[in-house]
């Protein structure tokens, strides 16, 4: 028997206690000798190896690193300088000016508001593609909004002049007879009546005309006899006006500044109250 066998099989001191050092260092967590804020960390993340905590940070990395074309997108804090949003901004596409945006303008429209919507898409930062769908979007709501509003003020119209004509009974001829006066004395023309209709209503206008016209002298209307040159009484040019008001398609000409629409309502308007 060999020194070394007999040492292993005599129970050797120096050999146990070797073995015994080993052992305890196979058997203890890995990161035992880190600050107990690590031990911590490395506790909850789950890391059973350093391996785990190497892959997790190159993971990381990659989320906020920098991607194949080396350009780096990693976001400011909240409370960073403007600058710093700026260069993540121009990153995700932003156009170097608000110039560059391209977005719609409804027909006959100025442009105004267009031109402060692109200072503020560049402001928020928007790439030219949101920007465009923000404004399409925005056109198409604000157009029917528009139409519904349209609708909706037909309908009271409408319903308001079938109250009045209850209300004055025989006397609905004369008293429309008299509103159409004062517009006429006072040149309140089509277009800032209906003003003045949207603003207080189909049957407050009416009555207020009505009794201003009372004061100004006696009534010479004839019933049935068109008092103008449009080929239609009163009553049935307010009965057109409401129609169109209430034909969608009309109402998008009008709304697009159709000058053949807007002509019609014109004239109409003057045969309806003057």
């Amino acid at each position: 028997m060999n020194d070394f066998t007999g040492s292993v099989e005599s129970g050797n001191p120096a050999v146990d206690a070797g073995t015994t050092v080993n052992q305890s260092q196979q058997t203890g967590a890995w990161y035992e000798g880190m600050s107990e804020d690590m031990r911590g960390l490395v506790e909850t993340k789950g890391w059973q190896k350093p391996e785990d905590a190497i892959q997790s940070y190159t993971n990381l990395e990659k989320l906020m690193g920098a991607d194949k074309a080396g350009r780096g997108l990693v976001l400011p804090k909240e409370d960073a300088d403007p600058a710093e949003w700026d260069a993540v901004y121009d990153k995700l596409g932003r156009p170097k000016s608000p110039d560059e945006y391209n977005i719609p303008v409804p027909e006959n429209d100025t442009g105004e508001f267009a031109g402060v919507a692109k200072a503020k898409f560049h402001e928020l930062g928007l790439t030219a593609k949101q920007a465009e769908g923000l404004a399409e979007w925005w056109n198409s709501q604000s157009q029917e909004m528009q139409m519904q509003q349209m609708n909706a003020m037909s309908m009271n119209a409408e319903a308001e002049l079938e109250t009045l004509k209850k209300e004055w009974g025989p006397q609905y001829d004369a008293n429309i007879e008299s509103a159409r006066r004062a517009t006429k004395q006072f040149g309140v023309e089509g277009e800032t009546l209906e003003k003045i209709e949207n603003a207080v209503g189909t049957r407050k206008m009416l009555e207020m005309f009505a009794n201003i016209g009372k004061g100004l002298g006696e009534d010479t209307f004839v019933e049935g006899k068109p008092t103008n040159g449009f080929g239609m009484s009163p009553e049935a040019a307010r009965v057109r006006i409401n129609q169109l008001k209430g034909d969608p398609e009309w109402s998008a000409k009008y709304l697009n500044g159709s000058a053949d629409a807007k002509a019609e309502l014109e004239k109409l308007m003057k045969v309806a109250y003057q």
